[in-house]
């Protein structure tokens, strides 16, 4: 279960850079606070856009 390119871009907006994926689904990332250890499934839901970041997006595209 490997993340897309569009979910590593959300993660490295909000300062997780995914360094590692591992096989048993647990992936190794750097964090401003230093290296951490992430399963794939909760960095898909922490890179889900939020509310704001979609009307953000929305405004954007309107200007």
């Amino acid at each position: 279960m490997s993340l897309s390119v569009k979910q590593r871009a959300q993660l490295r907006a909000k300062g997780i850079v995914v360094r590692i994926e591992y096989g048993n689904g647990s992936v190794k990332c750097s964090t401003p606070e230093g290296e951490r250890y992430y399963t794939a499934a909760d960095l898909k839901a922490m890179a889900k856009p939020g509310f704001m970041d979609r009307f953000t997006a929305w405004i954007g595209g309107a200007a």
